[in-house]
């Protein structure tokens, strides 16, 4: 009797030990990634740590990027400017918002937005603004100057009291005007998956929007990782037809001159098209071609 309960007693003690595991985060390092998260936005990602956070489900599932956000805690993220301006289309057009045509630039270290405001006259506009991040940790873009039909209108504005939010109408969202300045919130703007944390600075770099969150923190791994990663450890993730117990996964870009170039929609075929290998320890590490390497497929034409 005392033999049974022992193992009964170990069985349980084992199948807490497997609970306790999957409810430890997972915790997400990656270093020089292009991160496809749509087919018109990616993110430029330097460095990041964070966490995977399951949506809707236990465990996250990368297979479906609406099963998970990414917490991020630390890192630095650019966003260039076809993917700013379809991010930007995205919250402020539609029938909900009375701006069309809009354009973002960067000129001289500033952003430059054009586009026409919808009212009664359909008044053309072009506006020029710095970045700076919010207490909150989000990101203020200040107006510098408003021309309207090619005529300074910031004295104009200010002579009747007038700024952008009376003029603007911009539906809930990713933007949201306030005063003369736009506050964009990284979380809202991005489509699956979702990318939160606290903005802690902002510039702009060359042609990039780049993002600062929190401190720079050492690596989540126990052993040297490849210069160009995306590294899941601990906690449960699933892929595929497997769920990995105790995370330890490891994508390795197979060309290191340039970054990691990953689709979060098609990285299966990515997956396919490289190999993979099991670590001592049981972790896996799969080495991938970037998105862009890989080769349409040849279509097969039927003879007749």
């Amino acid at each position: 009797m005392r033999i049974v309960s022992l193992i009964l007693l170990v069985g349980l003690a084992s199948a807490c030990a497997r609970v306790e595991a999957g409810r430890a985060p997972v915790q997400v390092d990656m270093r020089n990634v292009d991160l496809r998260v749509a087919s018109d936005v990616t993110l430029h990602v330097r460095r990041m740590t964070g966490r995977f956070e399951p949506v809707g489900r236990p465990v996250s599932y990368l297979d479906d990027k609406r099963t998970y956000a990414v917490a991020v805690e630390s890192g630095e993220i650019g966003v260039d400017l076809a993917s700013l301006n379809a991010l930007m289309t995205r919250s402020l057009g539609g029938s909900r918002s009375n701006i069309d045509r809009l354009r973002v630039s960067i000129d001289e270290g500033a952003l430059r937005q054009q586009g026409v405001i919808d009212a009664a006259l359909n008044v053309p506009f072009t506006s020029t603004a710095s970045v700076s991040a919010t207490p909150d940790g989000r990101i203020r873009v200040t107006t510098r100057s408003v021309r309207g039909f090619g005529v300074p209108l910031t004295g104009l504005m200010k002579l009747f009291s007038i700024e952008m939010d009376d003029l603007v109408k911009i539906a809930p969202g990713g933007v949201v005007a306030d005063g003369n300045d736009l506050i964009l919130d990284p979380a809202r703007l991005m489509p699956a998956p979702s990318v939160r944390g606290r903005v802690t600075a902002v510039r702009i770099e060359g042609q990039q929007l780049v993002q600062t969150f929190g401190a720079p923190r050492e690596s989540i791994a126990s052993r040297p990782l490849a210069p160009n990663h995306i590294y899941w450890r601990g906690g449960e993730l699933s892929f595929g037809k497997l769920t990995m117990a105790d995370t330890d996964l490891e994508l390795v870009d197979m060309d290191p001159r340039d970054p990691f170039d990953f689709s979060v929609d098609e990285w299966q075929a990515q997956l396919v098209a490289g190999y993979s290998q099991t670590l001592p320890n049981r972790g896996l590490k799969a080495h991938m071609p970037d998105y862009g390497d890989l080769r349409a497929p040849r279509r097969v034409v039927a003879r007749r």
